[in-house]
């Protein structure tokens, strides 16, 4: 645990000024039993708090950059943005006089490269025939069975082509390629694109998540579930932790986490809406009147009481707020700690425990308002 005096200085003077009132109580009982003085205790005290919310907005699971196959000209863009689209359903369409000219003209070098590669087999086989017979050499069998092989290959590398060109005709439809929303525009009617080269970005209905920055400092013990509110809809519903990046964005210090919402009736959420994610969490530390802290050997502690007698217990001071610590300690909730006159008892020391009713009262107001 570190060591902070100057800390613990300005909590001995809260203490002092908090247990003035104890220290008469605590001097008038001692003159009537000194071996166990009567001592003011409350209750350790915990709850739930809000965390901050969180704002973000609702985001696809699912983004495509989608492009043409083939380069070419825009003819033709029949979706807006915003609209929605089917899989299957044309995004736009390219120019493709070009590319039925280029098939027609492979069509046609295809017809002439089986024609000849017809007309090599019907030589093969006389040559062979006149091999038999002794009429033709072998020299002309290899040269007819060489012009065979080459013109066969022609044809199988035309229809290769052709089957390019009649592919390149359909890519000249740009499809979609899953159901969703067209979120941009890259391209429009008139630009000539590259192949590849993106011209709608597309949002599939497969879900929606809520992005939000997280706080570095936030980062650990991030919750699992959240409630988020959607502003256009009016809705609060709960989502859970989708997903969390894996670095710090370099300008904000932040990290981006993905809330997954649940399905809205076959609807999806609307792309880009506010979200707010609220969480509620149990707090893992614990709260005590300020007066039950006091310093020894540099370190915060709190005398706890066990079967009339008061053992000291390390604390770690978390803030000071309102007249309370919020401390993080193995304390249970609802052990009993002394709250005023601590600098004046002992470890083991025993005592007559009585609750300060307008201390306690307090603390338990508290622990009821943040109770869930």
């Amino acid at each position: 645990m570190a060591k902070r005096p100057d800390f613990f200085l300005l909590l001995a003077g809260l203490v002092a000024a908090l247990a003035l009132p104890a220290g008469h109580a605590l001097a008038a009982s001692q003159s009537a039993d000194a071996d166990a003085p009567v001592v003011l205790v409350a209750p350790v005290a915990t709850g739930v708090v809000e965390r901050a919310p969180l704002v973000g907005e609702v985001a696809a699971e699912t983004t495509a950059s989608v492009g043409f196959q083939a380069t070419g000209r825009i003819s033709e863009r029949p979706v807006r943005r915003g609209e929605r689209v089917e899989a299957g359903e044309p995004l736009a369409r390219l120019d493709n006089r070009d590319l039925a000219a280029r098939v027609d003209s492979v069509e046609a070098e295809l017809a002439q490269a089986e024609s000849e590669a017809r007309l090599a087999r019907q030589e093969l086989a006389r040559t062979r025939e006149l091999r038999e017979r002794q009429v033709a050499s072998e020299q002309a069998l290899d040269q007819a069975i060489s012009r065979e092989q080459a013109a066969r290959a022609r044809a199988a590398s035309t229809r290769a082509r052709l089957v390019e060109a009649r592919n390149a005709l359909d890519y000249a439809t740009l499809a979609a390629p899953f159901a969703g929303v067209v979120i941009e525009l890259v391209a429009d009617a008139g630009d000539v694109v590259a192949t590849g080269q993106p011209a709608v970005r597309l949002a599939a209905d497969d879900g929606r998540l809520v992005e939000v920055d997280v706080p570095e400092q936030r980062l650990a013990g991030l919750p699992d579930t959240a409630r988020a509110h959607l502003e256009g809809d009016d809705v609060e519903l709960e989502a859970t932790l989708d997903s969390v990046s894996g670095a710090a964005d370099p300008a904000s210090r932040t990290f981006a986490a993905r809330y997954r919402l649940p399905a809205a009736d076959g609807r999806p959420w609307s792309l880009g809406q506010t979200a707010t994610l609220a969480f509620r969490s149990e707090i893992s530390q614990r709260r005590v009147p300020v007066g039950a802290v006091f310093a020894r050997d540099d370190e915060a502690r709190v005398f706890r009481v066990v079967d009339g007698r008061v053992e000291a217990a390390s604390v770690r001071v978390l803030r000071i707020e309102a007249g309370y610590a919020v401390i993080e300690s193995d304390l249970p909730a609802g052990v009993l700690v002394v709250i005023a006159g601590v600098n004046r008892l002992h470890d083991g020391q025993a005592v007559t425990p009585r609750r300060g009713d307008e201390v306690a009262a307090g603390a338990g107001d508290e622990a009821e308002e943040t109770a869930p």
